[in-house]
């Protein structure tokens, strides 16, 4: 994979190898839960959701203005 660096968090930019590492379980743990609760979240559920979510649409972004500095 690229060596190209995505922000994680302020101080901290991944690969984007460890980025779809660090994000997978923000989201397949709480969407195993919901399957295993039959549709019942817990609120650190729902926070790890909100949580990868921010970080997608932040990486998003960044992808959206390298494109444009092409």
């Amino acid at each position: 994979m690229s060596d190209k660096l995505y922000n994680w968090s302020y101080l901290e930019e991944v690969t984007l190898e460890d980025f779809i590492k660090k994000v997978t379980p923000l989201v397949s743990n709480p969407v195993q839960n919901l399957m295993e609760m039959d549709g019942d979240m817990y609120l650190s559920d729902y926070r790890d959701l909100q949580e990868a979510s921010n970080r997608l649409l932040n990486l998003l972004k960044q992808l959206e203005r390298e494109g444009d500095e092409l």
